[in-house]
């Protein structure tokens, strides 16, 4: 018996690999939308988490300090610009720099990514406050709804506030369907 000295080659062919790098940039093409959309759906879960971070902080400082304590806009009645918390020390219901004691500041979402269209209940307005107690300023109970350009009206993340002044995040139905409040938002 003789043995052939040629070894049999191994690996891809050029055609071989040219098709593969072909399927996957199919498969990457069809996935991107989706991916686009999963993130976008991550940024509202984060900014709803840090807006119900903010309140439950705004609660527990004015327990602790005694006094009320405001979760405000940054820019008007534009929650989705960011907010600050504050210890209002001279009861204006308003954040005066030297004379309120801020607690923290949260900036805009990337804006670059994810534009948000918030709508809230009429009674939030311009900003979220507790007493001493712990309870919501006046009939400051509501909710602040965040939605997504990326995803439209069809998944909506808010946090909702009891007059209470416990706070939870709570998913929304499709604005198309009228509901603006999720299972349980009357406390």
């Amino acid at each position: 018996m003789t043995r052939s000295s040629a070894a049999k080659p191994q690996g891809f062919t050029l055609v071989e690999l040219m098709v593969v790098i072909a399927l996957v940039a199919i498969i990457a093409t069809l996935a991107a939308p989706d991916f686009q959309r999963l993130i976008a759906r991550q940024k509202l879960n984060v900014v709803a988490s840090d807006l119900l971070v903010s309140v439950m902080q705004a609660r527990g400082e004015a327990i602790k300090n005694n006094r009320q304590a405001i979760v405000q806009p940054l820019v008007s009645s534009d929650w989705s610009r960011g907010w600050r918390v504050f210890v209002d020390l001279n009861n204006d219901k308003a954040y005066t720099e030297g004379t309120d004691m801020l607690i923290t500041t949260v900036r805009e979402a990337d804006s670059s990514v994810l534009q948000f269209q918030v709508a809230r209940n009429t009674t939030v307005g311009n900003l979220i406050g507790f007493d001493a107690s712990g309870f919501v300023l006046g009939a400051d109970a509501g909710q602040v709804i965040f939605s997504s350009s990326v995803l439209g009206t069809s998944y909506r993340k808010g946090v909702v506030i009891s007059r209470t002044g416990r706070g939870r995040i709570c998913a929304f139905p499709a604005a198309s369907s009228g509901a603006d409040q999720c299972a349980g938002a009357s406390e």
